[in-house]
């Protein structure tokens, strides 16, 4: 019951997503691309809506694959749900990695969003070689990380509404976005698997 409510969350926080992306699939420059010179151009914009709707994918298939009875019951569906999260994966993760060498912030952020592509890209890519090897619990514990950059996107994008509620500015919420989001997602994922591995020791 519990993984059907944490999947319900999850499902939420995809549709959270979508909603809080519309105005990067405008026509018009809107949000925070509007002071970026590099918005005009139509391979950044493509690269950028490839990151975000392949995340959003991954974000929304994601959850499935950690229900009990689908590993159990349907391991051909596991594996299915499994390919397509990992496809949208890598391209959310390389556009990423693309998009995140122009952000805004200077290094700070740069450095950070580039660290949270290759980690996010890197942990996913452990999670299939360990499959691979039959190494189920190390195969979970990579998958709960990788599930977790994943979904850093809306803790993320909260923190950017701080400004519109306080009077910290945006540059200074900006580059704390580009590293804790999916550094404390990191943290949750590995407690929540240690977790997960100390009731089945116990049952």
């Amino acid at each position: 019951m519990k993984k059907i409510y944490a999947t319900g969350f999850f499902l939420v926080g995809a549709i959270t997503m979508i909603v809080m992306s519309l105005h990067y699939f405008q026509f018009d420059v809107t949000g925070i691309l509007k002071g970026k010179e590099i918005s005009d151009s139509s391979w950044y914009r493509l690269c950028l809506r490839t990151h975000i709707l392949t995340g959003i994918f991954a974000m929304t298939i994601g959850p499935f694959q950690f229900i009990h009875k689908i590993r159990l019951h349907s391991v051909g569906m596991h594996r299915y749900i499994g390919y397509g999260y990992v496809i949208n994966v890598a391209l959310s993760g390389t556009m990423g990695l693309i998009v995140a060498q122009f952000a805004m912030g200077g290094w700070i952020s740069v450095v950070g969003f580039s660290t949270l592509s290759v980690f996010w890209l890197w942990t996913t890519y452990a999670a299939i070689a360990a499959a691979r090897r039959r190494e189920i619990d190390k195969h979970k514990m990579w998958m709960y990380i990788s599930y977790a950059l994943t979904f850093a996107a809306i803790p993320q994008r909260t923190m950017l509404l701080l400004p519109l509620l306080t009077s910290i500015p945006f540059m200074i919420i900006y580059k704390f976005s580009a590293w804790l989001p999916w550094m404390m997602n990191t943290w949750i994922a590995l407690r929540l698997h240690n977790l997960s591995k100390l009731k089945q020791s116990i049952i």
